[in-house]
C-alpha cells in the first residue's frame, strides 16, 4: 500500500506545473486565503469552476503537499490508509507544513483526518463539490476551526481579464462595443475556466453535466430510478429561472412521492449543479415550499438539445442570478425572489430589512414592458419599504422616477463590473 500511495501522490505532483500554467487568470476569491492561518481554509463549488486551481495559486512560492482524491485509487481510505498516505507525503515532498486535500468529499469522515492535521500544525487547504457533506461536517465537527468560501465559474470581471481586455469605463464607441461583444460570448458559452480558455471540445458542457450527475449525485446518493432522476436533471437545466413544483415533477417522471422529487432537487442544489432561489416571505414554510431554479452555468442551457433558439431573457436573468450569488455568498446579504401580486426577480435582504428589488428584461424601450416592470416594483417596494430599486437590462441606463421612487436602470456590462 505504501508503495502505491507513493506512486500515486508523484504522478500528482507531476501535474502540478500543468494546473499552475492552465490556472494564469486571477481569481476573485484568492484574497480571501489566508495561508498563515490555523483555521483550515474550505473551498467548495461545482466541479470544474477552479476551486483546486484557486488554492495553488494562492500556495505558490510555499512549500506544500498535494493529495487529489478525485481518484479511483484513492476511493474512500480508512483510518489506517490515511496514516499510510501521510507518510507517502513527507516521503514524496520532504517536511511541510502546508497541505492541500482536494476534493475532500471522497473520504468518509474526513473532519477526524483534518482535525488531526490542524492538531499537529499543519495549515490545511481543502476543496469539496458537494455542499451538504461539507456543511454537515464542518458544522459538527470543525466548529470554530475552519474559512469557508464558495467559487462558481468565472464572473465577466475574469472573463474580460482572460480575453486581456481592460475596462476603462470611457462609454466610447469602440469600447462599448467590444465589451457587448464579449458580453454575448459570455452570455451563450458561460464561464467554466475550460470553456472560456478554448480548451474544452464540443459537447464539453454535457460530458460535465452527466458526470456530475453520475459521480456526485447518483452514485454518492444510491439513486435507484436513474432514468426519472437524469429526465428530471434535464428538464430543469432547460427550464432555468422558473418557479417549479414538486408535485408537477414528481408527475411529469412517474416520481414515487413528491418527497422524492423534493430530494433530487435538493441533491441537484447539493452537487452545485442546479441551485435553487426561495421565495421571500416571512413565513419559514414559504420559503421552503417555494422555489426557483436556476444553472450554475449557462453552458448548461443548451445540453437538453431543444434550446435551437436560446431565450435571451432567460439567460441574461440566469448571469444577474450568478453575480448576485457571488457577491452574497458569505454576506450578511439573503437571496429571494418575491412574488405576490406581482414578481420581483431578486429581492436582497439583511438585518430583517429589505435591501434592494432588482428586475431584469432584456429591453424597457417598449412602453408596455417598461410600465410591466416599474409596477411590479413599486409594488413591492410599497409592501416592503425597500428604498433602492434596480432594473438591469441589455444596454439601457437611466433613472426613472415614478411615484415618489427612483428606478436606477443600469446595462448588464455596467453592473456586473460593479458600477
Amino acid at each position: 500500500m505504501e508503495q502505491k500511495f507513493k506512486q500515486i501522490v508523484s504522478e500528482q505532483r507531476e501535474e502540478l506545473p500543468v494546473i499552475l500554467r492552465q490556472g494564469w487568470v486571477p481569481r476573485e476569491q484568492e484574497q480571501f486565503i489566508d495561508t498563515d492561518s490555523r483555521q483550515a481554509q474550505i473551498i467548495t463549488g461545482v466541479r470544474r469552476a477552479g476551486k483546486s486551481t484557486i488554492a495553488h495559486r494562492a500556495l505558490k512560492g510555499i512549500p506544500y503537499a498535494y493529495v487529489n482524491f478525485d481518484d479511483e485509487r484513492l476511493a474512500n481510505p480508512g483510518a489506517d490508509a490515511l496514516d499510510k498516505l501521510l507518510e507517502a507525503l513527507y516521503a514524496i515532498y520532504g517536511e511541510f507544513h502546508h497541505l492541500l486535500l482536494d476534493e475532500i468529499q471522497h473520504v468518509n469522515h474526513w473532519h477526524l483526518f483534518v482535525n488531526r492535521l490542524l492538531r499537529n500544525g499543519i495549515r490545511v487547504f481543502l476543496t469539496g463539490s458537494n455542499s451538504r457533506l461539507l456543511r454537515d461536517e464542518m458544522a459538527t465537527h470543525l466548529t470554530g476551526r475552519y474559512k469557508a468560501m464558495e467559487v462558481f465559474p468565472f464572473s465577466f470581471r475574469e472573463f474580460l481579464t482572460l480575453k486581456n481586455f481592460e475596462w476603462t469605463g470611457s462609454g466610447t464607441a469602440k469600447e462599448l462595443g467590444i465589451v457587448k461583444g464579449f458580453f454575448n460570448e459570455y452570455m451563450t458559452h458561460g464561464g467554466f475556466p475550460e470553456i472560456a480558455l478554448g480548451e474544452a471540445g464540443t459537447g464539453y458542457a454535457e460530458h460535465l453535466f452527466d458526470d456530475i450527475i453520475t459521480r456526485d449525485i447518483i452514485f454518492r446518493y444510491h439513486i435507484r430510478h436513474i432514468r426519472s432522476f437524469r429526465e428530471t436533471a434535464r428538464y430543469l437545466s432547460g427550464n432555468y429561472g422558473s418557479e417549479i413544483s414538486f408535485n408537477r415533477i414528481k408527475n411529469l417522471f412517474g416520481i414515487g412521492s413528491e418527497n422524492t422529487a423534493k430530494n433530487y432537487i435538493s441533491h441537484l442544489g447539493e452537487a452545485y449543479l442546479i441551485p435553487t432561489l426561495p421565495k421571500f416571505s416571512f413565513k419559514n414554510q414559504e420559503r421552503l415550499r417555494y422555489r426557483k431554479t436556476y444553472i450554475i452555468d449557462t453552458s448548461f442551457a443548451h445540453i437538453t438539445g431543444l434550446d435551437f433558439t436560446p431565450n435571451t431573457g432567460k439567460l441574461l436573468e440566469n448571469v444577474v442570478y450568478l453575480e448576485l450569488a457571488r457577491r452574497t455568498s458569505g454576506s450578511q446579504f439573503e437571496l429571494f425572489y418575491y412574488k405576490q401580486v406581482y414578481e420581483v426577480d431578486f429581492l436582497l435582504y439583511r438585518n430583517r430589512k429589505v435591501h434592494e428589488l432588482i428586475q431584469v428584461t432584456q429591453s424597457i424601450r417598449d412602453a408596455k414592458t417598461m410600465n410591466r416592470e416599474i409596477r411590479a416594483l413599486i409594488h413591492a417596494a410599497i409592501a416592503l419599504k425597500a428604498g433602492k430599486l434596480t432594473i438591469i437590462t441589455l444596454d439601457d441606463s437611466r433613472i426613472i422616477e415614478s411615484q415618489g421612487f427612483n428606478i436606477h436602470v443600469l446595462p448588464i456590462t455596467e453592473w456586473l463590473m460593479g458600477k
